[in-house]
């Protein structure tokens, strides 16, 4: 019977049915061996960088001889062509003997001076955001941007005006720190937030490689039964909260995947449940401890005896209760794969390349908050079901039992003849 049929009500005695439930309510850990580790972050995460390292008087060189930084191409030339004058004379002298050109070379200087403030002025202001372990930018385009600045404060006599030079030309081109590497730049892997958190959080679980992608050689984990490979986890959770792919370069992909909840996922385990069970109770299947298995989910074991309790009732009991138990068995299954995914999520969340990233940090925060309304959705509906049918009907039941209960405790007392017989005849 499909779970989108209306169920049919017991034919004979009933409690059996309204008194039935589930029973573990936790599920097992998804690896009862898993222990915690330092994971080391990228060398861009933890780069020490400041705007005091930034050379100033490079930063003027810079602007005075660099006719492609916005100084005039004239007064470049001009520049240029007095260097050697102004190297072989002292100011006060050349402002004497070449008023003209110590004019020049005074206001060059001037807007070479304009020029350092202002880029050190965007330096420092990115410093102070990254300080405060916020994202100075509002996408990731701008995020990469600010990963170019701590690359730039890194460098031996670099300046400020190079820098932002340097920073405006990548414009995102050289992706974020991320999981295995950089990503989401120019000829860089994309990002994939639910993708890869889930992996590594996989991966984390079972003490491998954070994007190690092959079967784990460890199959006695629950984690591993209920997903034999990492790429299984991913595509499981990203059917259910969905996937955003994004880059920092501003000529590549930017996909996302809308999910589609828990309730396909469950429909699907339900399909796969009834078979199995329906072929152990009509024989098709013989009920060995694999076969078992097959049918079997936390909280709801269905054992040799379940399956021949069954094989004795009534035709159309046997299809309720079939109905009854793949209901909870595919739930129970279902909700235990969500809460493996939850923990998945949470995993990936601490890996630090993720964990320095506020866009990755604030997707895992959804996508977790997406599955627990989803997890709170299926088993509310499921407690409603049961509170409101199943205890009125169960004290309906109840009633009627203790009074044919109640009628068995007094005697029947016979008809009294009115005109009994006595000595032969009627009186």
């Amino acid at each position: 019977m499909g779970m989108a049929e209306a169920a049919q009500g017991p034919t004979e005695d009933g409690f059996w049915y309204y008194e039935i439930g589930g029973a573990e309510p936790v599920s097992a850990p998804a690896n009862p061996s898993v222990v915690s580790v330092t994971l080391g972050g990228s060398a861009q995460l933890g780069l020490g960088y400041s705007c005091g390292r930034f050379d100033p008087v490079a930063a003027v060189t810079s602007t005075l001889n660099d006719i492609g930084d916005g100084v005039d191409d004239m007064m470049n030339a001009m520049t240029a062509a007095a260097t050697a004058a102004i190297a072989a004379l002292p100011a006060l002298i050349l402002q004497r003997a070449n008023p003209g050109l110590y004019d020049l070379f005074q206001n060059a200087l001037l807007k070479a001076e304009a020029t350092m403030q202002l880029a050190t002025k965007s330096c420092e202001q990115m410093e102070a955001e990254i300080a405060r372990g916020k994202n100075p930018y509002a996408d990731l385009i701008t995020l990469s941007k600010g990963n170019d600045w701590k690359v730039q404060m890194g460098i031996g006599g670099n300046d400020a005006v190079t820098a932002k030079a340097a920073v405006e030309a990548a414009n995102g081109d050289n992706g974020v720190p991320w999981i295995g590497g950089s990503a989401g730049g120019a000829g860089q892997p994309e990002l994939r937030f639910t993708g890869d958190l889930v992996v590594a959080g996989y991966n984390v679980q079972l003490n491998r490689p954070l994007t190690s992608t092959s079967p784990p050689p460890d199959m006695d984990a629950r984690l591993v039964e209920v997903w034999s490979t990492p790429l299984d986890a991913r595509d499981w959770v990203v059917d259910v909260v969905g996937e955003n792919i994004v880059t920092t370069c501003d000529t590549c992909r930017k996909d996302s995947i809308p999910g589609t909840g828990l309730l396909p996922k469950l429909y699907g385990e339900s399909a796969a449940v009834t078979g199995e069970l329906q072929n152990l109770v009509n024989g098709t299947s013989r009920p060995t401890l694999a076969n078992l298995e097959q049918v079997t989910a936390p909280g709801v074991a269905v054992t040799r005896q379940v399956v021949e309790s069954i094989r004795e009732m009534p035709a159309t009991e046997q299809g309720l209760i079939i109905g009854r138990l793949v209901s909870e068995i595919s739930t129970a299954r279902t909700v235990e794969k969500a809460l493996y995914a939850r923990r998945l999520l949470l995993s990936g969340r601490q890996v630090p390349e993720v964990y320095a990233t506020e866009v990755a940090r604030e997707h895992a925060d959804t996508a977790i908050a997406e599955l627990d309304r989803e997890i709170n959705n299926l088993l509310f509906e499921t407690r409603v079901r049961r509170e409101v049918v199943s205890d009125t009907v169960t004290v309906l039941l109840e009633r009627a039992a203790a009074r044919r209960q109640a009628s068995l405790g007094v005697p029947e007392v016979g008809p009294v003849d009115t005109r009994p017989l006595t000595d032969g005849r009627v009186e």
